[in-house]
C-alpha cells in the first residue's frame, strides 16, 4: 500500500494515514529528496508504539552522528550539537546545559513566565479578538527562551523567521528546490547572527546560558564550533515545539468545550491536560534520523548497518494497542505514556520547560479569557509533516460579540 503523505488532506488530518501505516506489516519508506546531503537515499519510518519503544531503547545499536553519512562538502556547524552526537560527546554537551533546564532552575523562573503570559493575555482581552498564535503562543516561548539564553528581545522576530524556514526544510515529505534554497539562506543568516551574538557576549557577558557556554568554551569544555552549534539548537528547539504545544492546546480546548469547562472547574487537571495535548497533537510528529550501526529486528523487519530509521511519534501516540480510545481527547487520561518527548539518552532536554510554559499559558488563558471562542471553523495547520502546529488561530474574547 502506497500512501501519499504530501497531500493537503494529510496535513489537515494525518491520523487516518497513520492508522493505515500502523496496519502495514513493513515500515514506511520515505525517500530523502535532498539525498545529495547524505549517503542514504531515504529513511524507514516506524509508526507503532512498540516499535518506537524498541528504537528509543536500543540506542547502542543506532547512531546520531550525522557526519558519518554527510559528505564533507555538505557539512555545517549544526552537525556538532548534542542531538547529532553519540556517546561521551553527547553526554558532555548535554550535561553542560542540563542545569538550565532542570525543574529546580525552572521553578525560579515560574513567576516571570506567569507575568509574560498574563501580559499577553491582557493584550488579547483589550483587543477583543486576536490571532492566538501570533499574540500568545509565539511570543511567550520566544520571550522566555531569549531571557534564558541572553538574546536581545528585538532580535527574536528574525530568529523566528529563520526557524520557520529551517523547520520547513527539515520536512522531506514536501521539500522542493525553493524550500531548500530558503533553508540554506536561513541557515547562513542564522549562523552569521549567532557568530555576532557570541562575540557581543564575549565583550559583555551576563548571567544567561550563552555567557555560561562561552566560559565553558574558554575552559576547554567545548569547541568554538560546538558552541555555535549548541546555541543554534537551543535557540531553535527552545521555542519551536513549545509554540506548537501552546497553540495546539488552545485549539483542542476551544474545540472541546466540555474539556475547557472541566479545566475551569478543576485547574489542578492542567498538567494532565498538557500531557494529553502532547499525545493527541504531538508538536513534533516524528523523530530525526537514527543510523543503524548493528543489525536489528524490528517487528520482523531486518534493519542493517547504514540504514536510517525514524519514529512517527504522532502515529505511535494514537496506537490502539497502547491507548484506549486513542482518538478521544481526554484531559483526565491516565495512564498516559505518550512519546512526545522521546525516550532514552536523546529524550528532549527542554521537556520540563515546555510543560511548564504550556501549563502556565493555559492556566492564564482560562483565568483571564474565560469566554474565549474561535472565529474560524477550520484549523489553519502548517503544511509540515515533521512539526504539527497552526499558522493562525483567530479567536474573540467575549462569547456575546
Amino acid at each position: 500500500m502506497v500512501l501519499n503523505l504530501n497531500h493537503p488532506e494529510f496535513f489537515q488530518d494525518p491520523y487516518p494515514y497513520y492508522a493505515a501505516l500502523r496496519a502495514q506489516r513493513e515500515p514506511h519508506w520515505l525517500p530523502l529528496s535532498h539525498a545529495q546531503d547524505s549517503s542514504s537515499e531515504g529513511v524507514w519510518l516506524f509508526s507503532r508504539y512498540s516499535d518506537a519503544l524498541s528504537i528509543f531503547k536500543q540506542s547502542s545499536r543506532t547512531s546520531k552522528n550525522i557526519r558519518s553519512i554527510r559528505p564533507q562538502e555538505s557539512a555545517t556547524a549544526f552537525d556538532l550539537h548534542m542531538l547529532h552526537r553519540d556517546g561521551q560527546d553527547h553526554l558532555r554537551l548535554r550535561r553542560l546545559v542540563s542545569d538550565f533546564f532542570s525543574v529546580q532552575h525552572l521553578r525560579r523562573l515560574e513567576p516571570r513566565m506567569r507575568t509574560v503570559a498574563k501580559d499577553l493575555a491582557l493584550e488579547v482581552r483589550q483587543a477583543g479578538q486576536a490571532d492566538l498564535i501570533a499574540k500568545l503562543a509565539e511570543p511567550m516561548p520566544l520571550r522566555l527562551i531569549a531571557e534564558l539564553i541572553g538574546v536581545p528581545q528585538d532580535d527574536m522576530p528574525r530568529v523566528r523567521s529563520w526557524s520557520l524556514a529551517l523547520g520547513e526544510g527539515f520536512d522531506s515529505v514536501r521539500t522542493s528546490s525553493d524550500i531548500r534554497a530558503r533553508q540554506r539562506d536561513a541557515l547562513q543568516g542564522f549562523l552569521e547572527y549567532l557568530r555576532g551574538l557570541i562575540e557581543d557576549k564575549r565583550r559583555a557577558p551576563d548571567h544567561g546560558l550563552l555567557s555560561f557556554l562561552i566560559e565553558a568554551e574558554q575552559d576547554g569544555d567545548l569547541s568554538e564550533e560546538e558552541l555555535l552549534a549548541m546555541m543554534g539548537l537551543l535557540l531553535f528547539a527552545g521555542h519551536e515545539t513549545t509554540v506548537n504545544l501552546i497553540g495546539n492546546g488552545l485549539w483542542l480546548l476551544l474545540t472541546h468545550p466540555d474539556q475547557w469547562h472541566q479545566l475551569r472547574r478543576e485547574p489542578g487537571l492542567i498538567p494532565s491536560a498538557v500531557e494529553e495535548i502532547l499525545r493527541y497533537e504531538s508538536p513534533e510528529q516524528r523523530t530525526s534520523f537514527r543510523i543503524m550501526v548493528e543489525p536489528m529486528d524490528i517487528s520482523g523487519t531486518r534493519m542493517e548497518p547504514g540504514q536510517q530509521v525514524g519514529v512517527i511519534i504522532g502515529a505511535a501516540n494514537r496506537d490502539e494497542a497502547e491507548f484506549a480510545n486513542p482518538g478521544l481527547f481526554d484531559v483526565r487520561r491516565s495512564p498516559n505514556r505518550h512519546l512526545a518527548f522521546g525516550l532514552g539518552i536523546h529524550n528532549c532536554l527542554g521537556k520540563n520547560l515546555a510543560r511548564l510554559e504550556a501549563s502556565i499559558a493555559i492556566a492564564v488563558v482560562l483565568e483571564e479569557l474565560p469566554n474565549l471562542r474561535l472565529m474560524d471553523t477550520l484549523p489553519d495547520w502548517r503544511e509540515n509533516s515533521f512539526f504539527r502546529g497552526l499558522s493562525s488561530l483567530r479567536a474573540a474574547t467575549d462569547a456575546s460579540t
